[in-house]
């Protein structure tokens, strides 16, 4: 009787073993290291560990500043998601799943900065047709090379018509160039895709004015103006409109409007002077032409402005 109790409790004790072997054996140990894009160890950081597999796990881990770590897993039957973070760095997550019963399972994990991330992203978009072509019509600009710059964003909206803010250089270089048709062609194009784009409302509008159409220049401006009622190159446009019917009294509070804007912008300086010395104001208009030699010493109207204070 009593050799038969003593069998039991060696069968229990050897039950009560069979679960911890088998969770043991579930186990595995991750070994890694968290480094920039170089190489060098990130130090500071920390990685959290959890798993959508149970319920309320969660594990942080504080990297050596070797950059190396350490992580035991007592069940590598499921997947974990790492989360790592770092002053300077942009959080990195990773699922990671570990063999079971692996003790020496190496994960390493590369950090990358801000800057690294729009770098990278430049790139990727410099390698799409069009972009390359834009970035190179950048360069070819600030090194003077109208022409070539002219000819790299043909070839950037001939790859992606829909790039707005290569219609938009486009358009300003065939209008600098002393193409008003061209230009207006490439600032339509530009509105097609972007009807609110500042810059080609502008081209639009002058372009229709050298081209003859004043319905389409008055329908742009309007919009133009719309978008930038205190842009003072469009209140002198309105003004413009009431000086040519030799209306100074519709005329004025434009150009005050306009000189409140951009007390220096050479048009309404030199308007408004005229307009003083038209209604008797001789100190002002003076003081009005004086302004403009000072700020457009060689503008349009630099002559008329000298004759004029000859006698004033």
């Amino acid at each position: 009787m009593r050799r038969t109790v003593r069998t039991i409790l060696v069968l229990g004790l050897l039950g009560a073993l069979v679960p911890a072997t088998v969770w043991a054996g579930a186990q595995a140990r991750i070994k890694g290291k968290v480094m920039d894009k170089d190489g060098n160890p990130v130090k500071g950081a920390v990685i959290t560990v959890t798993t959508k597999a149970i319920n309320n796990f969660k594990k942080t881990i504080k990297v050596r500043d070797d950059g190396t770590f350490s992580f035991l897993i007592l069940d590598a039957t499921k997947h974990y998601l790492f989360h790592i973070e770092a002053p300077g760095f942009i959080p990195y997550e990773e699922d990671v799943k570990a063999p079971v019963g692996a003790m020496d399972f190496t994960k390493e994990f590369t950090l990358k900065t801000q800057q690294e991330v729009m770098q990278l992203e430049q790139q990727k978009l410099l390698e799409q047709p069009g972009y390359k072509e834009f970035a190179e019509a950048k360069k070819l600009l600030e090194a003077g090379d109208k022409a070539g710059a002219t000819k790299q964003l043909e070839a950037a909206v001939a790859a992606r018509p829909d790039m707005v803010s290569a219609w938009a250089a486009l358009a300003r270089l065939r209008y600098d160039a002393g193409d008003p048709q061209g230009a207006l062609a490439a600032a339509k194009s530009c509105l097609e895709n972007d009807p609110d784009n500042v810059p080609c409302l502008a081209v639009a509008a002058n372009s229709s004015k050298d081209v003859g159409d004043m319905e389409a220049h008055d329908r742009y401006l309007e919009h133009y103006q719309e978008l930038n009622p205190d842009d003072p190159a469009a209140i002198f446009n309105e003004a413009a409109v009431f000086l040519n019917k030799m209306d100074d009294a519709g005329a004025k509070p434009l150009l005050e409007k306009c000189l409140q804007a951009d007390p220096d912008y050479g048009k309404c300086v030199f308007e408004y002077g005229m307009l003083l010395l038209r209604t008797g104001d001789m100190a002002g208009a003076k003081k009005m032409l004086e302004h403009y030699l000072e700020v457009e010493p060689d503008g349009p109207d630099a002559a008329a402005a000298k004759d004029t204070l000859k006698y004033l």
